[in-house]
């Protein structure tokens, strides 16, 4: 197989073994596996080193630093020595045929530059389960053409991409402004890898801010306007401006936004009733953290 996989890790030590394995025990192997680390504080690079030690397929560590993942997925790009390089999160693993698919994507569609695989879902904690069927639905149901390249499971042919690289300006958002600018691209969704959902609504809440605030910067960059990502802003401006202009009882407005949306994935997703509290909670974590941030996006410097 002429392909080099690249995983990007930042403090990964807690799912870095299991990543690495879901790499190695692909059928046909990768020639090698590039771990490019932004200077991790915890013990990934000890867990990578011990695997590297009896893993069957050469692993090899570049150290990244700057806290941008456009310049470690540049730096795996630039170190590789195969046509095709896929990508995948630290917190994510492969299924089987993740990397075969991959490559029958490439010589099915020989004018394809990038290929985006399939991500599933992967949870460690009851509010992760929760998150994980709102994000899965929202995906299903609102997610179309190039947006559908996530960075979990990206694979680039380097010579038919042209020498493209990854634009370092763009810290968050960089796999879909890559997709948007090389334009070649195709989904497959039988390649598949898991991706943990985030565990506490802490982590949650400062990952969709971060989403929020660099998909307002896509949208102004490309000019690809979907109403429904402004739905979360419009529901926290709407309910402040009522609770200002008719009273504070207004404010349960956006409570009742998000429990209508709970309401919606429930009746498509089915899930156990348990979970409604939490998807409700995650609800309330993404429209304000991913509302806040669409707005500060639209306040920060054009890219």
């Amino acid at each position: 197989m002429t392909l080099t996989v690249v995983v990007l890790t930042y403090d990964s030590a807690e799912t870095i073994d299991a990543c690495l394995r879901s790499v190695a025990e692909q059928e046909p192997r990768p020639v090698e596996i590039i771990v490019v680390d932004d200077d991790s504080a915890d013990r990934t690079l000890e867990t990578t080193a011990a695997f590297a030690a009896q893993s069957p397929v050469p692993v090899r560590v570049l150290r990244n630093g700057a806290r941008n993942i456009s310049r470690g997925r540049n730096l795996g790009l630039a170190a590789a020595t195969t046509p095709i390089v896929a990508f995948l999160d630290s917190d994510a693993y492969a299924e089987p045929g993740w990397l075969a698919g991959i490559e029958a994507a490439f010589a099915a569609h020989p004018d394809a530059a990038v290929v985006g695989g399939g991500v599933e879902t992967a949870y460690a904690t009851r509010f992760a389960r929760a998150i994980a069927v709102n994000d899965g639905a929202v995906r299903s149901a609102a997610t179309t053409g190039s947006l559908l390249v996530c960075g979990a499971n990206l694979a680039v042919h380097r010579d038919r991409a042209g020498g493209a690289g990854f634009d370092e300006r763009w810290v968050y958002a960089e796999d879909i402004e890559f997709a948007h600018r090389v334009r070649r691209w195709v989904i497959v969704p039988e390649a598949r890898v898991r991706h943990a959902s985030r565990a506490t609504p802490r982590r949650y809440l400062r990952q969709m801010y971060r989403y929020g605030m660099w998909k307002a910067r896509y949208t102004r960059h490309t000019g690809h306007v979907r109403l429904v990502d402004y739905s979360a802003s419009v529901a926290l401006v709407g309910t402040a401006g009522l609770a200002l202009l008719l009273g504070p009882v207004w404010l349960l407005a956006y409570p009742a936004f998000c429990a209508a949306e709970t309401a919606v994935v429930a009746a498509f997703r089915r899930p156990a009733p348990w979970l409604l509290p939490l998807m409700f909670l995650g609800w309330t974590v993404k429209n304000a953290a991913w509302g806040l941030g669409m707005l500060a996006g639209h306040t920060r410097p054009a890219v």
